[in-house]
């Protein structure tokens, strides 16, 4: 008996809102329709109205009534009824994607990162170089789907000595890519187009905007680390803007493939956007913030920075200093002495009021890294982190103050926190451009859910 009655409720509930529908197209298409529809849907609402506030109704005579309101609906709903297909699936993709919004803006946001700032904690893009045998279209094909690989090859249409053409005394230029080169084939967007010259003709290469070729060229083809140590060719009938960089002696035949690579993306991960409503943000966090107002929050706090950011993006770093924290880093003396490279900065152990910084697994490596260089006399990494830089508003040891909304001096009411890239040396961070405010922070590095690599799973 109590199942009878539960099943009644739920009937009883479609029938009030089929009701609802039926009483809507009534009231707007009363005037439209013919006299006899007129009266025949009015007469279905009363029937189904009635049969609603009947408590002992059963089932069968509620399902009846309904019927006979459904029959006259169809007859005389126009586009209120029945919903056509196409209609029901806009509708549906409507709700869909203010749920989808919704959960972005309160709970968890995507994100890809397209840098590798945060290496080896983060993978933004990077390349894989084949020196032999280039993957055929199914290896292509799981290489995309499992890790996000784009692939790019040049084959040489002529035979000849390989150059790198200069632009504007640059590597490459920033083009707009179309269709079906614009981001999912259809968004025009900006990308890295870098021009060689084989045997007199040219072939070109358009790479992602944030992804840096210089390096992958640099290495290929010379072994060496910047391609400003690469010997430059000028020829006579051009200007020095159309210098070329000869990346090989040898001698490349019409067909064979001089360059072939993936770029693989960078890592996809959720941001936790909730907690941060109710803890505050901790020394030692992935932070993701963005950009727009740092550069004018730096500059009312009095920050000499070193550059400006001058764009509205996303940028994930390391938290490595909480309002009111004081910030110190010291170079080892022996680093002076023992032959460590210093081309990309000084290394330097992260100070955080006056301890050794803690809280993560990339200050501890850092570290590590650093103390290595000072009592090695050895130039390598032993970790994959490069150890922490002394550089910009972090110099050795000068003392760095992070502002705390309390401040006397802090005529911005804001905190301000201080972040720092894992990978110190190829980070453009704090260090530069200075604080960031509290009101710019999105959240914290959650899950890393794309590509497929041992990196998936829950953010350190």
């Amino acid at each position: 008996m109590n199942e009878d009655r539960r099943a009644n409720r739920r009937e009883k509930k479609g029938a009030k809102e089929l009701l609802r529908i039926g009483l809507k197209v009534w009231f707007y298409r009363k005037d439209r329709l013919p006299p006899i529809e007129e009266r025949a849907l009015q007469i279905a609402n009363q029937g189904l109205r009635d049969a609603i506030k009947t408590k002992a109704i059963s089932s069968k005579e509620l399902e009846k009534k309904a019927r006979i309101l459904d029959d006259a609906l169809r007859k005389s709903g126009g586009h209120y009824y029945h919903k056509k297909n196409w209609v029901e699936n806009v509708e549906m993709f409507l709700v869909a994607a203010i749920v989808i919004l919704g959960i972005r803006s309160f709970f968890v946001q995507p994100f890809i990162i397209p840098t590798n700032s945060m290496y080896p904690s983060f993978y933004g893009m990077t390349p894989y170089v084949y020196e032999d045998e280039t993957p055929n279209f199914l290896e292509r094909g799981a290489d995309k789907l499992l890790l996000g690989a784009s692939h790019y090859r040049m084959e040489a249409e002529s035979s000849g000595t390989l150059y790198l053409v200069l632009q504007n005394g640059s590597s490459h230029r920033y083009v707009q890519a179309n269709f079906p080169n614009g981001r999912f084939f259809i968004i025009p967007t900006m990308v890295r187009e870098y021009v060689f010259e084989i045997g007199g003709k040219e072939h070109s290469i358009k790479v992602p905007a944030e992804f840096d070729m210089d390096e992958l060229l640099s290495k290929k083809f010379a072994g060496i680390e910047n391609l400003r140590d690469l010997p430059m060719v000028i020829a006579q009938d051009e200007s020095l803007s159309r210098g070329r960089l000869k990346l090989s002696e040898r001698k490349f035949v019409k067909g064979e493939i001089p360059l072939a690579f993936d770029v693989l993306l960078g890592d996809a991960l959720f941001v936790d956007r909730m907690s941060y409503n109710f803890i505050t943000p901790k020394a030692g966090d992935p932070i993701v913030f963005r950009t727009a107002s740092i550069d004018r929050f730096n500059y009312e706090l009095g920050t000499k920075t070193f550059s400006q950011i001058g764009e509205d993006k996303y940028y994930i770093k390391r938290l490595v200093g909480e309002p009111g924290d004081k910030l110190e880093m010291r170079v080892p003396e022996s680093i002076f002495t023992n032959g460590t490279d210093v081309r990309k900065g000084v290394p330097g152990i992260l100070f955080r009021n006056g301890q050794h910084i803690n809280g993560c697994n990339a200050f501890e490596q850092n570290r590590k890294q650093t103390n290595f260089f000072a009592e090695s006399f050895k130039d390598e990494l032993i970790s994959g982190y490069p150890g922490y830089r002394a550089d910009g508003l972090l110099s050795n040891r000068s003392i760095l103050k992070v502002p705390h909304k309390n401040d006397s001096d802090n005529p911005t009411g804001l905190n301000g926190y201080f972040a720092m890239g894992d990978n110190s040396t190829d980070s453009l961070d704090g260090r530069a451009w200075g604080f960031v405010p509290e009101n710019e922070l999105v959240g914290r590095a959650l899950f890393v859910y794309y590509p497929f690599t041992k990196r998936w799973g829950f953010s350190e």
